[in-house]
């Protein structure tokens, strides 16, 4: 079992290589095949432990960075954090543990083992991605983020088709050098990454020559890159205006000017519309710049005679009026808010820093100078509904505005980044990302960046982006090929629960 053990470490290392910030893309497509050696010859026991080790490895590793956040922010002690932490990636290396069942469960089915392992895991990731709210952070999929060609396959199947691109080339390989010795499966696999990869060379020549015929937008975000010890002090909130006031002048000047500047989440350190002094100096500053603006900040309402904290995006014009806002829909579980407070009502007690924020429920897009803005504030853009949701309702411009600053310099802004890029290409719309330390930039409907302002510095970024008006399958259909993969993963595993009775009796 030792051995076995570690082949199933280091299958969960392989895991994390491919993402950012090492975007060791390649091991992702043999990443599986020392958990699958490990599990030749095992129990059902045996493979759920050893699938286990395997996600905690990959997710103790990918997800390290909790630590900094919850030390730092959260006045937790170091043990108690790093518990935390373990406690976190325990609950998540069950999928991974489910996953290695099944391949235990499907030996006896050499090619079933080969075709419905990857429906599995697509399943899995879709159950982590919808279950006690949600956590889609580094789906295998998003490894092939580099691979341009590879992943506009993302409009029709989101980030699932390619996950489950890899885990078929992974059981393919396993199959014929290992103990089924199918020599053919490679040849399967090889053929779904042949059209895979046809059909994204098309698609990105279609797109291309979509965005030439369409009529450029100029727009601009600004990177303040305000220190997260600073950001809410009110000694420094002169000098946070005044930066941003800086940056967006600079880009405004640009030639041509920019019909847009976005501002990060939480930029305007107050309470906008509430703090009448310090917001009469905002609007101020924005007729200086001359063009609308959308910026962050936290607003309040009261709500049962009991005022309420919203995490909200404003757009504001050249005269300085509120055009339209946006309160962020899907918050932060035990950061902006504590989610099932019945059950866990002694974590605000354990973390000073949980917030007491209650989310939106308008997905409509802003409108201005007929363009429709989708907003999506932090982690929303990491869950493809929201942003279809908004898609639906007319979006055609996707604007990101998040505070990465919690992260420090660890992995995790390359992460976040990365996978916000995937809901250009999923829905065929621009997308606008500030981010206050970084990382900001601007993607095309390819999921190509056009700039790029880097982690830790403060500046402005202008482009041209083309909204094409184009609705896409993943845009009508949503998550239809993961639910076509939760049907076969259900069918298989009832087939095989079946066949191991009949085995037995």
């Amino acid at each position: 079992m030792w051995l076995a053990t570690l082949l199933s470490i280091l299958s969960g290392i392989f895991l994390t290589l491919g993402l950012p910030r090492l975007e060791l893309y390649f091991i992702s497509w043999v990443a599986l095949l020392p958990l699958f050696m490990a599990l030749q010859g095992k129990s059902s026991k045996q493979a759920l432990g050893l699938g286990f080790l395997c996600g905690l490895a990959h997710y103790l590793t990918t997800l390290y960075w909790i630590r900094y956040v919850v030390y730092h922010y959260g006045g937790i002690p170091l043990p108690l954090t790093l518990l935390i932490l373990l406690l976190l990636c325990s609950y998540l290396a069950v999928y991974p543990a489910t996953f290695a069942l099944a391949a235990h469960r499907l030996e006896h089915r050499p090619w079933l083992w080969v075709l419905a392992l990857p429906a599995v895991w697509v399943s899995l990731e879709w159950v982590r991605a919808h279950l006690l709210t949600g956590f889609p952070w580094a789906n295998l999929g998003y490894t092939q983020t580099p691979m341009a060609p590879l992943i506009q396959v993302a409009d029709i199947t989101g980030v699932y088709g390619i996950s489950w691109l890899i885990v078929l080339v992974n059981t393919s390989i396993m199959a014929c050098f290992g103990r089924f010795r199918l020599r053919s499966s490679p040849l399967v696999a090889l053929v779904c990454l042949t059209v895979v990869a046809i059909y994204g060379s098309w698609r990105l020549n279609m797109m291309e020559s979509l965005q030439k015929q369409a009529a450029p937008w100029t727009v601009a975000v600004v990177q303040g890159n305000i220190d997260q010890a600073h950001k809410w002090d009110p000694l420094y909130q002169q000098e946070t205006l005044n930066r941003y006031l800086q940056l967006s002048l600079a880009a405004a000047s640009h030639d041509p000017r920019p019909d847009l500047i976005v501002w990060p989440e939480t930029a305007a350190p107050f309470f906008y519309g509430i703090e009448q002094q310090l917001t009469m100096q905002l609007n101020q500053m924005i007729r200086e710049i001359g063009v609308p603006v959308l910026l962050g900040s936290p607003a309040a309402k009261v709500i049962d005679g009991k005022p309420r904290l919203l995490n909200s995006a404003y757009l504001i014009d050249p005269a300085g009026g509120v055009v339209d806002d946006y309160a962020k829909q899907h918050l932060v579980p035990f950061g902006e808010y504590v989610p099932y407070q019945k059950i866990l009502f002694f974590v605000h007690k354990l973390v000073e820093a949980a917030g007491d924020f209650i989310g939106g429920d308008d997905a409509y897009p802003m409108k201005i100078d007929g363009r429709r803005l989708g907003v999506l504030i932090c982690y929303e853009a990491i869950f493809p509904e929201l942003a279809c949701a908004t898609v639906k309702h007319g979006a055609t411009c996707f604007v990101n505005i998040t505070n990465d600053a919690w992260f420090g310099t660890s992995s995790a802004p390359y992460q976040h980044k990365a996978m916000a890029g995937w809901r250009a290409i999923e829905f065929r719309v621009p997308l606008l990302r500030s981010a206050n330390t970084g990382i900001s930039c601007i993607y095309d409907v390819t999921g190509k960046t056009l700039g790029t302002i880097p982690l830790n510095e403060q500046g402005y970024l202008v482009a041209d982006v083309y909204p094409i008006h184009l609705r896409t399958f993943y845009a009508e259909w949503g998550d239809l090929f993961a639910w076509l993969c939760i049907f076969i993963a259900v069918v298989v595993i009832i087939y095989s629960g079946f066949s191991v009775r009949k085995r037995r009796s």
